[in-house]
């Protein structure tokens, strides 16, 4: 029951519509008995900063960003992790009393659903597809655990800004375009862009490069038309559903500082 004590997290994103973040802190809440409730919030581009006024206005307990505002959000933030500094995109913001700290959990939820599925990147090479915030923290994540990074995006110089923020922590090369050949040479393709999201999204790049031999990562769920086209080449083939819960459960401690009932989050999304 929500009553004027009821502490209010919510989700910044557009769109939004597709969000399972709701569903699994819900269930958080529902399980350790905490009073709170999470809702989401479809914020345009020009809505940002308003947004983010609402939450000290609305006096918001926290708020998780996604696309597209992880970058953007920063600007309107009191204070930083040093994560988010190095990565330069924020996925959760904490309201403590007045003052907005910015975090970003999607590094810890990608390596971590990576440890779950048995993969290490250590000395692989890994084809990582996006530039946004989502890829910066897929980029740090790989550089830090010790794979080499090879980085396309349509804008180059989007890829170019991260290879420059990011080339003091490992091998990072920016591609022109996405070759077939490229193929032998990475282990890992990722797609860090948000393709996949709308049903009528294209494709992140031409299937036709994937072999068994791949890990094809996929940061969008549920399911998407290029981890069908990655599982029917015998790739093993990820959904973003592991590092969505994985996030979730540090983003839960940031704004709780209680530990997340990571199977109960777990079992409850596996019936979605």
């Amino acid at each position: 029951m929500i009553t004027g004590k009821t502490k209010i997290i919510g989700i910044f994103g557009d769109p939004i519509e597709h969000t399972l973040s709701p569903l699994i802190h819900n269930e958080a809440f529902r399980c350790l008995e905490l009073d709170y409730c999470y809702v989401p919030f479809h914020v345009k581009r020009e809505n940002l900063k308003i947004a983010v006024e609402a939450i000290k206005a609305l006096n918001i307990k926290g708020v998780n960003i996604t696309v597209p505002h992880k970058e953007t959000v920063i600007s309107y933030l009191d204070e930083l992790s040093e994560e988010a500094k190095v990565i330069g995109a924020v996925n959760t913001v904490l309201n403590e009393e007045g003052k907005l700290k910015g975090f970003n959990t999607d590094v810890k939820g990608f390596l971590l659903s990576l440890k779950e599925e048995g993969i290490s990147v250590r000395n692989k090479n890994v084809l990582v597809i996006g530039a946004g915030g989502a890829s910066k923290a897929v980029v740090y994540g790989l550089l830090k655990e010790g794979g080499k990074v090879y980085i396309y995006n349509r804008t180059k110089s989007k890829a170019l800004a991260i290879k420059e923020q990011m080339n003091k922590y490992g091998f990072i090369e920016v591609l022109n375009k996405i070759e077939e050949n490229l193929s032998d040479k990475v282990q890992i393709i990722i797609n860090a862009t948000s393709l996949g999201l709308k049903k009528e999204d294209p494709l992140p790049f031409d299937p036709e490069i994937l072999d068994s031999k791949h890990v094809y990562y996929d940061i969008v769920y549920p399911e998407t038309k290029m981890i069908k086209e990655a599982s029917k080449r015998g790739c093993k083939a990820i959904g973003g559903l592991g590092m969505l819960i994985w996030q979730a459960a540090y983003a839960f401690e940031i704004w709780t500082q209680i530990k997340a009932p990571l199977e109960a989050m777990k079992k409850f999304l596996n019936t979605y």
